[in-house]
């Protein structure tokens, strides 16, 4: 089928993907086009049905649905074309071609002048894990079971373990208290938990929800259905430690252990891979190592918050069309950046000096006490209360210092360390 030539291309109908079809129609892009898998818009935001987003961007807290609403509703008002029920399964890393497949409207090629990534992020599942035991009904990972409660109509279970502390299986954890099941406890295997402090607070703590740390499930139990599961106390290698164990009953073990980018097109496409992130390694404009092809949201970095996945959307759709439509120069500088010794990832990972730049970071251990956030050589300072994993900090440059410092810029290290 033949197609209209498409400025902006955009793959994944999330909080990013919206954010970004928004951002290229006002930068000024004829033709947005949005690819969308699922029959709905919205992405993970759809499942999740509890209050607590919008906070920052529209300073009010609303649901995961009505946040999206609203994007939602701008990008069809500015234009945005929307294609759900839509699979991209090639991308030409030479060409950039790409192939969709669609029920009603067939296989098609399309040539945008950009592309934009953004297929979010998916959960560990428990084969990352490989925990001894059977393998019987009643394991899910939370965002499954989100699903299944809060869209499918369905409970998982009466009596739930939940493994790890992130911010949807805290959620999850909550949710199941509300629908009238049990739950024993969160088990993290780390000595802090994953999610946000406030999610511990409202998602645990409020229901008597007990977290405990340097824990870990360690055997499964049933055969047709979960039946309970054994849990111990790891050392600090993570080593379950003998005579610790003990077995709890449940009929549901929901994980929460981690989240990795959707990373399958974005090797098709042939862009770099960074080795820690597992998502694209992108400048301060979001692109990567294809010059047409930009990344937003989850699948570069799994954010803490929604608000910045819809805020670097807007920004990486904006510089897309720019792209697009012949406004970035080709010849844009790489200053790379670099972590220092307390920082596990962060993104981007080079700096053009084009536009003021965000650096969103997450540090390798907890700091509990005062501590400083730096970039140096002298592009940023500031004093923090603390500083844990499950919480980004940021670093603001600008780019007018990037362009002071000129030639003598050769790499930025960002670090966080006690005061």
């Amino acid at each position: 089928m033949a197609d209209k030539k498409i400025d902006v291309l955009i793959i994944g109908a999330g909080p990013a993907g919206v954010a970004a079809g928004i951002g290229a129609k006002r930068e000024g892009a004829e033709n947005v086009v949005v690819i969308e898998r699922d029959w709905d818009l919205g992405g993970i935001l759809q499942q999740c049905i509890d209050p607590g987003f919008g906070l920052r961007t529209f300073r009010e807290e609303l649901s995961g649905p009505e946040y999206m609403h609203r994007f939602i509703k701008q990008a069809h008002e500015a234009g945005v074309e929307f294609r759900p029920n839509t699979m991209v399964f090639q991308i030409d890393k030479d060409t950039n071609a790409v192939w969709t497949m669609n029920k009603e409207r067939g296989i098609e090629c399309l040539n945008p002048s950009a592309i934009v990534l953004a297929m979010g992020c998916r959960e560990r599942p428990i084969g990352a894990i490989r925990i001894p035991g059977t393998r019987p009904a009643g394991i899910y990972t939370a965002g499954t079971a989100q699903r299944f409660i809060s869209m499918e109509g369905y409970m998982p279970g009466k009596r739930a373990v939940i493994l790890g502390s992130g911010d949807i299986g805290l959620g999850v954890a909550r949710r199941m208290i509300l629908e009238g099941a049990e739950v024993e406890g969160v088990y993290e295997v780390m000595t802090w938990p994953g999610g946000l402090r406030k999610n511990i607070s409202y998602c645990l703590n409020d229901y008597g929800i007990p977290l405990h740390l340097q824990t870990t499930v360690t055997k499964i139990h049933g055969t047709d259905r979960l039946e309970g599961v054994t849990v111990a106390k790891v050392d600090d290698h993570m080593t379950p430690i003998k005579g610790t164990e003990r077995f709890v009953q449940c009929d549901t073990l929901l994980l929460a252990i981690g989240l990795v980018p959707e990373n399958e097109l974005s090797r098709m496409a042939g862009i770099e891979i960074h080795k820690v992130t597992n998502g694209p390694v992108v400048n301060d404009l979001f692109q990567t190592s294809n010059p047409a092809v930009f990344a937003a949201g989850n699948v570069v970095i799994v954010y803490d918050l929604v608000d910045n996945v819809t805020d670097q959307g807007l920004i990486t759709g904006s510089n897309a069309a720019k792209y697009a439509l012949g406004k970035i120069p080709s010849n844009v500088k790489k200053i790379p950046v670099k972590a220092g010794d307390n920082v596990r990832l962060f993104t981007p990972q080079y700096i053009t000096g084009e536009s003021d730049t965000i650096i969103y970071m997450r540090v390798t251990h907890p700091i509990e006490g005062a501590c400083k956030i730096t970039a140096e050589p002298g592009l940023f300072s500031r004093r923090l209360k603390y500083s844990r994993p499950g919480e980004m900090d940021e670093v603001r440059i600008k780019a007018e210092q990037v362009r002071a410092l000129g030639d003598n810029l050769k790499e930025i290290v960002i670090d966080i360390k006690p005061l």
